[in-house]
């Protein structure tokens, strides 16, 4: 059994591992605020269509 099968089996029930971006499934830089569950790369790009106006807020 190699490192990734071995790694990889142990269940992920909470933690940084457990989640995941919903549109890219990257695990760094998570927006959970909501239940939004994206990155931020996503959640700059998908802004508009979510409502938001970043302009306002940065």
């Amino acid at each position: 059994m190699g490192h990734q099968q071995l790694y990889w089996s142990h269940p992920r029930k909470f933690g940084q591992g457990s989640r995941s971006c919903r549109v890219c499934s990257n695990r760094h830089g998570l927006i959970r605020k909501y239940g939004l569950n994206m990155c931020r790369q996503c959640f700059r790009q998908y802004a508009k269509d979510i409502g938001l106006d970043i302009g306002t807020y940065m």
